[in-house]
């Protein structure tokens, strides 16, 4: 009986002391959040050209068959300019007919209208005006040029060099804060982060008036900001 009562009281003494380390405030982890954000800054290096080819026929036929031809001239011309085919992307290919309205509301149809748009990546950015002036001389006016921008094609050299820097602001408050607080940081507990860019943005492709055959658009690149923001939490001790 006096043995089981020594265990008992062994056990609940135990009990006692694991209650009173956990509930110690000195063996809590002490830790700061605190969030850093960097920004690298750099020239895009492609090009993003929006283009399409449209032609007007009697049939539809025939104005599939003119439009085919100037979009096998713009693509080739492309090709032979250095943009390769896999960044030749076609998003929409259609015939519609044309109508013409009479005086008292009657339409018919007047012929067909065929339409092939583009999307293309030109990876060479310094020389895509050029690239677009020859597709334009190629191809002549049934080219439309819709629209341009520009952008980074593989972020990731930027976003490293962007995250060294948002992690260096992130350690630097941190440490500030546990100056202030009578500690010293230690290490790292968890990281989040978010990346942004500010591009592509749309851009305006200039091309001179006097002799459009043969003086090349330029497209202006710019540049473009990739930005990391971490929120961070530090040990203190």
């Amino acid at each position: 009986m006096k043995i089981f009562r020594g265990i008992f009281f062994a056990i609940l003494t135990l009990s006692v002391l694991a209650i009173a380390v956990h509930q110690n405030p000195s063996n809590t982890q002490r830790y700061v959040t605190v969030v850093g954000t960097g920004t690298t800054t750099v020239v895009p290096d492609t090009v993003r050209l929006d283009a399409s080819v449209t032609a007007k026929a009697t049939t539809s036929a025939a104005a599939l068959s003119s439009t085919s031809k100037s979009a096998d001239t713009f693509r080739q011309t492309l090709i032979s300019s250095g943009v390769l085919a896999k960044y030749i992307q076609t998003q929409t290919l259609n015939v519609t007919p044309n109508y013409v309205y009479s005086t008292n509301g009657t339409s018919k149809i007047s012929g067909y209208q065929a339409t092939q748009q583009f999307t293309v990546t030109i990876r060479n950015a310094a020389n895509a005006g050029a690239i677009v002036s020859a597709a334009q001389n190629a191809v002549g006016n049934p080219l439309q040029i819709n629209g341009t921008s520009s952008y980074v094609f593989d972020e990731s050299t930027a976003e490293v060099s962007a995250r060294a820097k948002a992690i260096s602001q992130a350690k630097e408050k941190a440490t500030s804060y546990a100056s202030l607080a009578g500690a010293k940081i230690g290490k790292i507990l968890t990281i989040d982060e978010t990346v942004q860019n500010s591009g592509p943005q749309p851009l305006v492709m200039a091309m001179a008036k006097s002799d459009a055959a043969t003086t090349p658009a330029q497209i202006d690149l710019g540049q473009q900001d990739v930005t990391v923001t971490v929120t961070t939490q530090w040990s203190i001790k």
